[in-house]
């Protein structure tokens, strides 16, 4: 197997006592250093790997993705508070290709955020999301101040994001004590769950009843619920596919609010660490285009934004570790690709997690890592792309991937365009240190 710290002597502790309650990613970077690309731990009996490096997880989850894409058992929040997950669905509306049936809707909404008096003053500071609440594409429904649909999703993505936390549950361990009622003493595991329950049920039927109201009248603006809903011939009895429907536009608005507005925000707190970024990309802009706003079509003749994009991406990833894998048969890695494995034997059941932060910051991969150099990515630099990173890996890569990749460019070729982002106060002392949350989605505090 790959090394690993040494489980405690303790049975089924394993490694539960290495692991740190927050910023675990540094911990695994750190054990990387000192293992390897692979790091093997144990959880109450469970394997998990880690893998450190780009290569190691090219090797594995996206080559080798018909073996290392199956879900790890985790009921909490797979089966007690019932996130559906219907990926066919996400992948019909958010496809490469079908991407930009959403570019109008991002267009707009950016260019109302950015008149005043909707500007980056006014919203940030507050912690406002919209445009980039996806209610405007998913719904097509345009949020108001104190919205109860915004509030509904907040709880949601909060119950959700505590019962998909590695180990925070013996039950996800122990699957078996999901049959336990909640009275009992020490399940109160079930309570939780049946509260994410609710919630979950209150996001996927409220904001649902009303776009659909909207579809019967005809009134709909285009969305993902507008596509989803046109995609097929439909019945009033055909419940099966609005249940599905339902399920993933509620999963869709709690999750991808928080990842795209916590990656604008690493944007703003960028530049304000490489202000000389930001000019470079300003001056390009207004060599390229000018008397108007920047649009996608631009995007071919915007190499140095595009760098900086990808930079912004790189530099601090709001998703620092990725979504677990299960092996599903075992890979002896000397049958394959030994120059990865170096000869370890990954057994089948593996849970495996990409430690996309130590990716992103391995200077085996990036040259100082910790530093903001767009130029990196210009040319014919050979480097890793940061979305392959960011997004995920194999079959279960972000799904909206392409979608969050138009509207994060979008957000920085028009910012810059009407913006200098610069400190409050002068000199160094006005620049927020690179201070980030804990959870599944990081936000720069």
């Amino acid at each position: 197997y790959p090394p690993g710290p040494r489980p405690s002597l303790i049975p089924l502790v394993g490694n539960l006592f290495d692991i740190p309650k927050t910023q675990q990613w540094k911990t695994f970077s750190d054990w990387g250093e000192q293992y390897g690309d692979l790091v093997m731990i144990q959880l109450m009996g469970k394997k998990i790997c880690i893998i450190n490096t780009y290569k190691a997880a090219q090797a594995l989850l996206t080559v080798k993705s018909s073996i290392y894409s199956d879900r790890p058992a985790m009921p909490m929040v797979n089966e007690l508070q019932s996130y559906a997950r219907q990926r066919k669905l996400f992948d019909m509306g958010f496809s490469a290709r079908n991407t930009s049936r959403y570019h109008g809707i991002i267009n707009v909404s950016l260019e109302i955020f950015l008149h005043p008096p909707y500007t980056l003053v006014t919203y940030l500071p507050a912690g406002v999301r919209s445009p980039f609440e996806p209610s405007n594409g998913w719904l097509g429904y345009s949020i108001v101040e104190d919205d109860p649909f915004v509030r509904i999703a907040q709880q949601a993505q909060l119950a959700m994001v505590s019962a998909a936390r590695p180990g925070a549950y013996l039950v996800d361990l122990f699957p078996v004590l999901k049959y336990i009622p909640e009275w009992l003493p020490g399940a109160s595991f079930q309570k939780v769950a049946r509260e994410g329950r609710e919630l979950s049920k209150k996001l996927q039927t409220e904001p649902f009843a009303w776009a659909i109201s909207q579809f019967r009248k005809g009134e709909a603006k285009p969305s993902f619920f507008k596509a989803l809903m046109d995609s097929e011939r439909r019945t009033e009895q055909d419940s099966e596919h609005d249940t599905d429907i339902r399920a993933v536009t509620a999963v869709m608005y709690a999750t991808a609010a928080d990842t795209i507005f916590s990656s604008v925000l690493t944007f703003i707190l960028a530049m304000l660490h490489a202000p000389e970024a930001q000019k470079a990309a300003q001056d390009e802009l207004d060599r390229v285009i000018s008397h108007r706003l920047p649009g996608l079509d631009d995007r071919t003749q915007l190499p140095y934004l595009n760098a900086l994009v990808k930079e912004a991406l790189r530099w601090e990833l709001v998703i620092p570790l990725g979504v677990p894998h299960r092996l599903m048969k075992d890979d002896a890695s000397q049958l394959f690709v030994p120059q990865v494995y170096n000869g370890y034997v990954i057994p089948a059941g593996t849970t495996i997690i990409a430690n996309q932060w130590g990716m992103a910051h391995d200077p085996g991969t990036y040259d100082q890592p910790y530093e903001f150099r767009p130029e990196r990515f210009l040319g014919n630099h050979g480097l890793p792309d940061p979305a392959s990173i960011a997004f995920g890996w194999g079959k279960r890569a972000c799904p909206g991937r392409y979608l969050a990749e138009d509207a994060l460019f979008l957000f920085a070729a028009m910012t810059l365009t009407c913006f200098t982002i610069s400190p409050v106060g002068k000199g160094k002392e006005g620049i927020p240190p690179r201070q980030y949350s804990d959870g599944l989605v990081t936000h720069e505090l």
